[in-house]
């Protein structure tokens, strides 16, 4: 991976304010728009890692207009995609932070709002053909309204945009991906074989909402930067819900995990319950 960019650095006509984090497949930035996105507040870019050439970008840029077709108000709003450093996409920025890496953590009926949100987006996103790919934690962001107080509650969630490396690098295989986080919410069928579908992402829904209301994995703490490793671990291990869960949240965590017909047919059968339970 190419080294950090820093405040003095730029991507075509966006100013770098600061590294926000990185994931799997390349890093986010906080930066200033250029006057011309009529956007009056700092957005976040997401720089891929690996080049890409010109068929690939435009892969990239038809999955983005998809999603963007989908109009949920629960999917966080992606403005352009630009190729730059890599592939890179701009999106807006919640200040608030993710259930993995809030701000400020969130109370329990909070974190049931934002999961619940994150349901209802990925819900909206299958019917319209989408496979987000990529339900975590991470990318549950916290949703503090039009204009967010970084010292307030959320009001609710936004699932950020889906995983584009299987568009962009799509011989990319999952042993490639270079951490072992995102194992942790991987259906493990897809990891034998199966294609993304509606029933992985209510496996991988199950998984955020453990790891966001317990705050433990299913399988413990996978081992960092093994992804080999963390791949086996979750083909030979039984997932495992932690005891101090409520019976009600883990019944809710077990139907997702189900590997028969038990378990939830839709995300929004998921948010559904996720109501329920905040009520």
């Amino acid at each position: 991976m190419d080294a950090v960019l820093t405040a003095a650095s730029a991507v075509a006509d966006y100013e770098i304010v600061r590294l926000l984090g990185e994931g799997d497949h390349g890093r986010c930035y906080l930066a200033h728009p250029p006057a011309r996105l009529g956007v009056d507040r700092p957005v976040v870019l997401k720089v891929f890692a690996d080049a890409v050439g010109e068929q690939a970008y435009e892969r990239g840029v038809q999955e983005l207009r998809a999603y963007a077709a989908v109009g949920s108000p629960h999917l966080v709003r992606v403005h352009e995609a630009v190729l730059g450093h890599g592939f890179v996409h701009v999106s807006e920025h919640l200040p608030l932070g993710s259930l993995a890496a809030p701000v400020r953590t969130p109370d329990r009926v909070a974190t049931l709002l934002a999961l619940e949100h994150a349901a209802r987006a990925a819900h909206a996103l299958h019917q319209a053909g989408i496979a987000h790919g990529a339900i975590t934690p991470a990318n549950v962001l916290l949703d503090g309204g039009p204009d967010p107080d970084p010292d307030g509650p959320p009001r609710g969630g936004r699932l950020a945009e889906p995983n584009l490396a299987r568009h962009l690098t799509p011989g990319t295989t999952l042993t490639g991906m270079g951490r072992a986080g995102s194992v942790e919410f991987t259906d493990p069928a897809l990891l034998a074989g199966a294609r993304p579908s509606r029933r992985t992402e209510v496996w991988a829904l199950g998984a955020t909402i453990h790891r966001a209301l317990a705050g433990t994995g299913l399988y413990g703490e996978l081992p960092a930067s093994r992804p080999i490793s963390s791949i086996r671990i979750v083909l030979t291990a039984r997932p495992e819900i932690d005891p101090g869960l409520d019976p009600e949240d883990a019944a809710l965590v077990r139907a997702c995990l189900t590997p028969g017909t038990g378990r939830p047919a839709t995300a929004e059968q998921v948010a559904d319950r996720l109501a329920a339970l905040a009520s």
